[in-house]
């Protein structure tokens, strides 16, 4: 897909961009055209932007560098722009992972805590926001994660360039099920086997386009590539175990194998492969609801290939999120998030299969 044909998708379809808009573009150095790009597209809808850029070095330099206390400071210029925007484009970064590991859980922690307002009062105003994942695509993070750089950045490309109304239609499908079943089972081949109560939940249908249903339900955040439906699971309702089959990219470092325990809705146990321990650590050092599953996903995109940084939206993956879950409706609050994935899942919902080892059964 082209960056122009892409770039007015997002602002027409996915944004749904109009001359009574104000658009926040935030983007890093690397993907300065492409935030050029948003910007010009926006503007010749009639809407008015304001862009910022981020560096590599003042980024790890803050994060690395700079007191606890000033990290924790939410960015009172970011929190005054939710006044006057109407919608954001965020084009994500950093161009290098390298340093990302370095940044301790404490620092992490601070940080997170320093956003909240921010991502806060964006839910509370309902500000379409639009993360546009292409600046992960790096030739630095490909080889920090140990990606093929070309066949990243094709099968990315393939996934943006998907028939959305196609995934909708699935999503409401799938949504739907969600909405009405009272329990879920995920059992899968490396020894997942994991109870969740759904009872009265919203789900949450990422297609890649904020309409106006989205809004009311207060699904107002999109990543693309996009297409998964998520549900936040009743607090302290999960039993069982959970391990995951693909490696999770997670502060600079591939983590493999993720095995999760629970008992009476809380996690018992946190062991898992290569990498773990160091993710184990930040969730030690975490606060708030990080021991309960904070989401369900269940993948919609028919491009997406497994292995990269957007194993949730693989076409019959499920993904299992812990921690905060605010986004999805949900009640737990944590500084805390890591989603992990298995890629050939069953799940019945309640009793009735949807998916058979990650073929849609409907």
């Amino acid at each position: 897909m082209s960056a122009p044909g892409f770039v007015r998708n997002v602002v027409k379809t996915c944004l749904r961009i109009g001359k009574e808009d104000r658009v926040s573009i935030f983007a890093w150095r690397h993907m300065l055209d492409l935030a050029e790009a948003f910007a010009l597209e926006c503007k010749r809808t009639g809407a008015q932007t304001h862009m910022e850029v981020g560096t590599d070095e003042l980024y790890y330099q803050t994060a690395l560098d700079l007191p606890l206390e000033y990290l924790r400071e939410t960015d009172p210029f970011g929190l005054a722009l939710l006044d006057v925007a109407t919608a954001n484009i965020f084009i994500n970064g950093p161009e290098d992972p390298a340093r990302l590991k370095k940044i301790t859980a404490e620092r992490v922690g601070a940080m997170v805590e320093a956003d909240r307002p921010y991502y806060d009062k964006l839910r509370e105003k309902r500000i379409r926001s639009a993360q546009i994942t292409l600046g992960y695509v790096t030739q630095q993070r490909a080889r920090n994660y140990g990606f093929n750089y070309e066949e990243w950045k094709e099968n990315i490309g393939a996934a943006m360039d998907v028939k959305y109304e196609k995934m909708r239609d699935l999503g409401k499908k799938i949504g739907d099920m969600l909405e009405k079943a009272n329990e879920a089972h995920i059992t899968a081949g490396k020894g997942t086997d994991l109870t969740l109560t759904l009872e009265g939940r919203v789900a949450h249908v990422y297609d890649g386009v904020i309409d106006e249903e989205d809004i009311q339900k207060g699904s107002v955040f999109t990543a693309l590539p996009a297409g998964y439906v998520a549900v936040a699971p009743r607090e302290r309702s999960c039993s069982g175990t959970y391990v995951s089959d693909v490696p999770e990219a997670n502060t600079g470092l591939l983590v493999h194998d993720v095995v999760w325990n629970f008992k009476n809705g809380r996690l018992t146990s946190f062991k898992g492969g290569k990498n773990v321990e160091g993710v184990k650590a930040m969730w030690e050092k975490a606060g708030g609801d990080k021991d309960q599953v904070g989401s369900l996903m269940i993948g919609l995109n028919p491009k997406a290939g497994k292995g990269f940084l957007y194993n949730n939206i693989v076409l019959g993956a499920v993904t299992v999120g812990l921690g905060d879950n605010r986004d999805l409706g949900g009640k737990m609050e944590s500084d805390f998030v890591m989603n992990c994935t298995v890629a050939e899942p069953t799940v019945e919902l309640d009793g009735k299969t949807v998916v058979k080892r990650g073929k849609f059964v409907l």
